[in-house]
């Protein structure tokens, strides 16, 4: 089974989405502007104005800037902090980047139960990478007990969501399954619902296919 991680390549591309969002400066609308006019001092202004007043999606966005160089010098700590805040704010692109940040050692110490935890919150929002990953690191056992069942459950999942890296898995997986688990995983899937934060615009919640 193969996840794997791809990083800040996919997860860190720019998902500026317009929504009904305003400091006392900006709105969404004007950082979009900015950004794909390719002002990026003025999107990095706009951003970071909207971010520092909690909206999860300018956090994210941020965290790109610093970690593209785009309107701001490069900064590593800075691409964490700020997609760490917009994974706390419920963001699920930002909650799958934190957990690829942990399982690879990227800018934080190394660590697998806590890359399980992100993983997970993203995988509950629908997040097909995330669960794609979460069900690697089930079959495994990185970060949590291993558990077939629970893997080929995430890997269904993220193949109903287009996910043809978690559709070799799955099929890879089932081989080793007995039938019995291999309905329970089914059954799992099938009665699995989204929990999506109320914090982020249901817009946000984007998979990226892995």
């Amino acid at each position: 089974m193969t996840k794997k991680i791809q990083f800040f390549a996919l997860v860190l591309c720019l998902c500026l989405c317009s929504v009904s969002i305003a400091s006392a400066e900006y709105t969404q609308q004007d950082c979009d502007k900015f950004y794909f006019s390719a002002q990026y001092d003025k999107a990095y202004q706009c951003l970071s104005s909207m971010a520092a007043e909690g909206d999860p999606q300018s956090q994210f966005n941020l965290a790109v800037l610093y970690h593209l160089g785009q309107g701001v010098a490069k900064d590593t700590s800075k691409t964490i902090y700020w997609l760490t805040r917009a994974a706390e704010n419920g963001h699920p692109n930002a909650q799958f980047g934190i957990g690829a940040a942990y399982e690879s050692g990227f800018g934080v110490e190394q660590d697998l139960v806590e890359a399980v935890k992100w993983y997970s919150k993203a995988a509950n929002q629908g997040h097909a990478a995330a669960q794609t990953n979460l069900g690697v690191m089930y079959g495994n056992g990185e970060g949590v007990e291993r558990n077939s069942i629970e893997a080929l459950k995430w890997f269904r999942l993220a193949a109903s969501s287009g996910s043809s890296k978690a559709r070799r898995n799955a099929e890879v997986l089932a081989q080793y399954m007995s039938d019995e688990e291999i309905l329970e995983a089914d059954t799992m899937a099938a009665a699995w619902e989204p929990i999506i934060s109320e914090k982020t615009d249901p817009l946000l919640n984007q998979s990226v296919h892995k």
